[in-house]
């Protein structure tokens, strides 16, 4: 009988381990698959601060931020390129991430028609481009100053004419009319270009209007339009239609009569009035001289593929704008 339990006994606590064994077993499945489902710590710092501006912390991880981006200082001194103090400017290589060239690159100044890249680049964003648009009467503009394209209200015109008159000839009725098909309103669609800048981590630029207009309420830097050219790689529509040397926009009236206005660009790097040196392409942008004010932001490919941005605001003459440009473009190529 002795001899019955011990091996009873034996049998039991040979089940018991076996027991613990597969519980052991079982647990340490169950902490191995937990651990595989653990989120990696996020990569970027949201109390950071911008360029000792601090932007908000949505901001700093929306996806416009997360890649890399151009970084350098105010200003950097480059071999070939003028450095003229009351110039602002910047050089950027998008496929290094490296700023060669800047001057005043942090320093508010008026965008004046540059603020049309981010009327266009909310159209493009939110609209459908082959929509038909009824122009109303709020979207024309008046005065000697002003830049249209003929638009008249009850005229029918698409989205993607109205988009191509803004790029190409910085047409401002076309600007006002995507403003109030985008954001229901003019002052709608300047909070969500605000909100936009933010995205994009233009934290130091505000607008106040979508033509470029006068205003004391609307800023920007250097390196701000530098972050909205930089997001217009994303968008072929936008691409094409900067690149454009004239436009034809066809309208339809209301007594259903077709219309067409021929519309030179302003741009003369894409018009092919200035010379551009060998092996680049200018893909557009915006440009605007006068006796007073002289400025240009452009994005640019060279002969490999790579893009480059090359902005300059308050060149003292047109001459002095365009060799500016031309020293930078000559750089995409060495």
């Amino acid at each position: 009988m002795k001899c019955i339990n011990k091996k009873r006994k034996k049998v039991l606590f040979l089940k018991l381990a076996a027991m613990i064994i597969v519980l052991f077993v079982i647990l340490g499945i169950v902490l191995l698959s937990k651990d595989k489902n653990f989120e990696d710590e996020h990569p970027y710092n949201k109390s950071i601060q911008a360029f000792g501006t601090s932007a908000r912390e949505d901001a700093l991880v929306a996806p416009g931020l997360s890649r890399n981006l151009c970084v350098g200082e105010d200003f950097t001194q480059l071999e070939g390129i003028q450095n003229i103090s009351e110039e602002m400017a910047g050089f950027f290589s998008l496929g290094e991430g490296t700023i060669p060239f800047s001057n005043h690159l942090y320093e508010k100044t008026e965008p004046g028609k540059v603020t049309q890249l981010m009327t266009a680049l909310l159209a493009v964003e939110r609209l459908n481009l082959e929509d038909e648009a009824v122009i109303e009467g709020d979207d024309r503009v008046y005065g000697k100053e002003a830049r249209g394209c003929g638009l008249q209200e009850g005229y029918h015109v698409t989205v993607k004419q109205l988009l191509n008159a803004v790029l190409v000839s910085s047409a401002e009725d076309a600007c006002q009319a995507l403003a109030r098909l985008t954001g229901g309103s003019q002052e709608a669609f300047v909070t969500l270009m605000n909100e936009r800048a933010t995205e994009l981590g233009m934290t130091n630029t505000h607008y106040a209007n979508s033509t470029g207009y006068t205003s004391d309420e609307q800023y920007t830097t250097v390196y701000d339009i530098y972050l909205l050219l930089n997001e217009f790689l994303k968008y072929p529509d936008l691409l094409n239609a900067m690149s454009l040397p004239d436009y034809t926009i066809n309208y339809t009236t209301p007594k259903d009569e077709l219309k067409q206005r021929w519309l030179d660009s302003d741009n003369p790097f894409t018009a092919g009035k200035v010379t551009i040196p060998k092996d680049v392409t200018v893909l557009g942008g915006k440009t605007f001289t006068s006796k007073s004010n002289n400025y240009a932001a452009l994005l640019t490919q060279n002969k490999y593929g790579e893009f480059y941005i090359s902005i300059v605001f308050h060149a003292e003459t047109e001459s002095a704008l365009m060799e500016r440009m031309s020293e930078m473009l000559s750089q995409t190529n060495r």
